[in-house]
């Protein structure tokens, strides 16, 4: 009798954990970033987003450290100058780096 309980604890233990586990798997994805996000402290503070990208030159927030185009971003390119002048440093749609090393950037 008690193989036959602990049977059944397990099997309704393992559907609340499959339950649980769909439903985030299917939570909209409103609820998850988008767009182009950078970050501070290492993707610990959000401090800019870009919804989608328009190839125009940007100023980088002077604390941002870290980036990730979420969605609809190919590149991410960073330059020195705040009006995207001079050399271009590709940095793709996923990085950490020095605050305050770029001033500016397109994103495509």
């Amino acid at each position: 009798m008690r193989a036959g309980a602990a049977r059944t604890v397990a099997v309704l233990t393992m559907s609340a954990i499959m339950t649980v586990g769909l439903g985030v798997l299917a939570s909209p994805a409103s609820a998850q970033d988008s767009g182009l996000t950078f970050y501070s402290g290492t993707f610990t503070t959000k401090v800019a987003n870009v919804p989608a990208p328009t190839g125009e030159c940007t100023a980088l927030p002077a604390t941002a450290d870290s980036h990730v185009g979420w969605s609809g971003f190919r590149d991410v390119t960073f330059y020195q100058t705040p009006d995207c002048s001079g050399p271009a440093t590709g940095v793709g749609t996923l990085r950490t780096y020095p605050a305050g090393r770029w001033t500016s950037f397109r994103a495509f």
